[in-house]
């Protein structure tokens, strides 16, 4: 759900794309953040939640706590979490937890709502989140494209704030993907241009052969496969948008397959640079 940070859908369904929030949320991050802060107690306070405190942290839930670029973008999100039906009782845990993790939050939320976590996680909810995001780009999304991955002399350039759906390797649409090493470098090109820095990157390196087994193991498509070997450096929008059938969709968005790939990288040990 989420755009640069987050897999895919990246941003506030926890079964969504993120990559997946979960995985860019995780150890790509100093030692001192690995671990997310617990989430606040469960209130029962039933006092409206203004929509300038929602906007803020829903846009920093969404972005990962970069922020979008336009300054409407968490008024939107706003917008479609109330019309998603959330109580004010979730909508003000979501403001008082005031994290950039989503898999904290849905958490803590499941203790106060079980109805309202579910939305959360609902498709509906999802795809105005996607609608929102759409319109916000994030500030550096252009470097980061720079930085992951130089497109080949024959490639459409990309455009700002559009996924740049070139793959970074090529692959032959007449032969089937049999085995995870096959996958391995497209995928970490792919999730890694939603790094966010280059500790990320390392990250999402270490974690390629995990990630590579779980998504060959999982079931999709070979035109999904193909997809992710191609490892197009996306860099904005969500993973699943772009998978070729509801099957292949339906895999990335399941709850058991998006903890094992949050526990590729939260188990990832990046090799460490010369000296450190």
């Amino acid at each position: 759900m989420t755009r640069k940070a987050g897999l895919p859908a990246a941003a506030l369904a926890a079964a969504a794309g993120v990559v997946l929030v979960g995985c860019s949320s995780g150890k790509g991050r100093t030692a001192k953040e690995v671990q997310p802060a617990p989430p606040p107690s469960p209130t029962t306070s039933t006092t409206k939640v203004t929509d300038k405190a929602l906007s803020e942290a829903l846009d920093k839930l969404a972005f990962q706590g970069a922020g979008s670029s336009r300054r409407d973008g968490g008024a939107c999100l706003a917008s479609a979490a109330r019309k998603a039906g959330m109580s004010e009782k979730a909508l003000a845990y979501i403001v008082k937890a005031d994290s950039d993790d989503i898999g904290t939050v849905t958490d803590g939320l499941n203790k106060v709502s079980e109805d309202d976590a579910a939305l959360l996680a609902s498709r509906s909810l999802r795809e105005d989140v996607d609608a929102c995001i759409d319109k916000a780009v994030l500030p550096d999304s252009s470097s980061l494209k720079a930085q992951s991955y130089a497109p080949p002399k024959a490639a459409a350039k990309p455009i700002p704030g559009k996924p740049n759906l070139n793959p970074a390797y090529p692959v032959r649409a007449d032969q089937p993907v049999n085995s995870s090493i096959e996958l391995t470098k497209g995928l970490v090109s792919m999730f890694s241009s939603y790094a966010r820095d280059e500790s990320q990157k390392k990250t999402y390196a270490a974690a390629g052969q995990c990630l590579s087994t779980v998504v060959h193991n999982a079931g999709f498509s070979q035109e999904a496969l193909h997809f992710f070997a191609g490892g197009a450096p996306l860099s904005t929008g969500s993973i699943v948008e772009h998978l070729p059938n509801d099957k292949d969709k339906a895999i990335w968005q399941s709850p058991r397959f998006t903890q094992e790939l949050v526990d590729c990288t939260t188990n990832a040990t990046p090799t460490p640079m010369p000296g450190s």
